[in-house]
């Protein structure tokens, strides 16, 4: 047990408001700067209603989920972004019904920046991954593309031999094999 008499929790006290008035003062300057430095949010970004119907288009879902569009939109801007994307965008309509592989010598056709955009665009709805090899950027997880097609058919990966939620029933194999008790 810890003996305190009543000096030494008045000094310990008054010690550890200094302290702390003490950083509030020191944090204040650049190291509060450096310390607490943030990327801009992504909603202080403007994303155009051009950019989630051009991705409605490329994705061929009618519902995107909204803040993953604003997270690649903002990843993705720059001065030229929307010059960019209404390029793409107008590719696109003159060649409605161009896909797969036509799609792809299509833009081969085009500058590279055209290429690279809707490469972007397709790998963050569908991968959520954004960037070049080796400083990659993870923006979305459970609401990308590839895993809003495949919801119905496919069972997540995990180590339980059922559906979700597998526990709540027995299992038939129990009820058909259990054997039968009779009290007489």
């Amino acid at each position: 047990m810890i003996n305190l008499s009543r000096r030494r929790m008045v000094l310990g006290t008054a010690g550890v408001l200094a302290a702390g008035f003490g950083s509030q003062m020191l944090g204040g300057g650049v190291f509060a700067t450096l310390a607490h430095a943030a990327p801009p949010l992504a909603s202080a970004i403007t994303m155009p209603d051009g950019f989630m119907t051009l991705s409605k288009h490329l994705t061929g879902m009618e519902t995107l989920e909204p803040h993953l569009g604003q997270a690649l939109y903002s990843w993705l801007h720059d001065k030229q972004l929307d010059i960019r994307l209404d390029a793409l965008s107008a590719l696109l309509t003159a060649h409605d019904g161009v896909v797969g592989d036509d799609l792809h010598q299509l833009l081969a056709q085009q500058p590279a920046e055209l290429a690279q955009l809707y490469q972007q665009l397709v790998s963050g709805w569908y991968l959520g991954v954004v960037g070049q090899p080796g400083s990659q950027k993870c923006i979305g997880f459970e609401n990308i593309v590839s895993y809003q097609l495949l919801k119905n058919n496919l069972l997540p990966p995990s180590y339980a031999p059922g559906e979700p939620n597998f526990w709540v029933n027995k299992p038939a194999t129990t009820q058909q094999n259990a054997p039968e008790v009779t009290h007489g």
